[in-house]
């Protein structure tokens, strides 16, 4: 049978209800990590249905400006397909660290089965399957020729739920309906999530977003109104922020802050160059160094108030003693080990919880499980090996080659690497102290924002 698709652009006029829809959908059921969460029966079947819109509307000239996070997105999923092959046995015992499961099938008298790259490969398929949430993300972007302002407008909306949610939370009950998850931060502001920690994080890339959003004419908010309301969102966002318990979330926030009040100095020099050119006066109270000094009075009472109530526990936990000799640097020695026995081909995406049992030491025995390595970019080298490396590096040269694309010049130009640099940050920094990229709904917002740079990349190529 053959399919027309309809050259009409009223045919995907409304394709971002196809996003809001996917993202109705991961925000309700994406908030963990786990791989044994029971909204996971329903969140992938749902989301690999959006990919029939997402392919019903494709061309290859949508695919252009997002070819190359598709094709990395893709490599990844080949390289977990690759891990997932069954190897006869004398190629896979001669894999470093498979010394223990040689072993052990000697002494079952199994020890001439085939097995693959991957130590647990039944983690490794759901790790692949993960994946569906991300590419079909991916593809509805490529397909709808949605709007850089309109999907600016989708991760705020996401971001800003996940902030009101948690302030919720924090008012209710402790373990009431508004916690998704059975295994959760119950009392903490966890979101949409079922991790602090990474509501704390979305909530400080929503903080930047906004920031750009309301500082930059170009985005088309530039009147009052929809400034006073990104104005109101962001304090309720940064509420959110403060309140939850999260050391990563904290020092992510500030970094929003800082990239948020930059933008605000920028915009203010570029309005009032806007008044000059239209001779218009300029009131002592519109004056940027007055407007910005008012709104970082505002915002450091603020959390001065919260501070002195004791009501940013992120900051007591970053200064309590013993901070530093907590698990995740009780970790290090072990991830350091782990990465250099299994650093070649990786064992296995997903593998990490059950692999650690092999190498935890007796003085990390605790009455608390480690089913992660709260070091995203350790545990890629201990799962992934040196392919997952070279497709990291692959990213990073992609996204530095199209930097010059995207800044343009002028103060414009400043504004979009200020927003760049601190997502990056953010994210880098996140990941570095946690996992928030191993939950779906942090990877749609991840692969949207990768989305979002590729198609500011690709318009302002072709101003130029």
């Amino acid at each position: 049978m053959r399919i027309i698709r309809s050259d009409n652009p009223g045919a995907i006029r409304h394709g971002w209800v196809a996003l809001a829809l996917l993202a109705i959908i991961v925000c309700a059921l994406g908030g963990s990590s786990r791989a044994d969460a029971a909204q996971l029966v329903g969140l992938r079947p749902l989301a690999a249905l959006m990919l029939v819109p997402a392919i019903y509307w494709l061309d290859r000239e949508k695919l252009r400006d997002v070819r190359t996070p598709l094709f990395l997105l893709l490599a990844l999923a080949g390289w977990m397909a690759i891990q997932i092959i069954p190897l006869p046995p004398l190629l896979w015992q001669s894999l470093p660290g498979r010394e223990p499961l040689a072993e052990m099938g000697a002494a079952l008298g199994v020890a001439d089965i085939w097995r693959p790259i991957s130590m647990v490969p039944a983690r490794t398929l759901n790790a692949l399957g993960s994946l569906v949430v991300p590419i079909a993300g991916l593809l509805l972007v490529a397909a709808s020729g949605i709007s850089r302002r309109n999907l600016l407008l989708l991760l705020i909306g996401i971001g800003s739920i996940n902030a009101c949610l948690g302030i919720l939370q924090v008012i209710s009950e402790r373990s009431g309906p508004l916690y998704f998850y059975a295994i959760t931060n119950f009392g903490s502001p966890v979101g949409l999530f079922a991790n602090h920690n990474h509501a704390a994080v979305l909530s400080a890339l929503t903080l930047v977003l906004i920031a750009y959003c309301a500082t930059m004419p170009e985005i088309g908010f530039a009147r009052s109104m929809p400034r006073i309301g990104f104005a109101a969102l962001y304090i309720v966002v940064l509420i959110a922020a403060l309140i939850g318990g999260s050391r990563a979330g904290l020092l992510t926030t500030i970094v929003a802050l800082l990239a948020s009040a930059v933008m605000l100095w920028l915009e203010l020099r570029r309005a009032k160059r806007r008044r000059m050119r239209a001779n218009e006066p300029e009131t002592r109270l519109l004056k940027p160094g007055v407007v910005l000094g008012v709104a970082l009075a505002a915002l450091v009472a603020m959390i001065a108030a919260f501070a002195l109530a004791d009501r940013i526990p992120a900051v007591e936990r970053l200064t309590a003693s013993g901070t530093f000799e907590d698990l995740r640097w009780g970790l290090l020695p072990t991830l350091r080990e782990m990465a250099l026995t299994y650093g070649l081909f990786g064992s296995g995406f997903g593998s990490f919880e059950e692999v650690y049992h092999i190498h935890e030491p007796d003085a990390l025995m605790l009455a608390s499980y480690v089913n992660m390595a709260h070091n995203d970019w350790a545990q890629l080298v201990i799962e992934g090996g040196i392919p997952v490396v070279l497709i990291v590096m692959a990213l990073l040269a992609w996204l530095l080659r199209s930097l010059r694309a995207v800044l343009g010049s002028g103060e414009a130009g400043v504004t979009r690497l200020l927003l760049w640099l601190s997502v990056g940050a953010i994210i880098l920094f996140g990941s570095l102290v946690d996992y928030p990229l191993r939950t779906p709904l942090f990877q749609l917002a991840a692969i949207w924002l990768a989305a979002l740079f590729a198609l500011e990349r690709g318009a302002y190529r072709e101003e130029r």
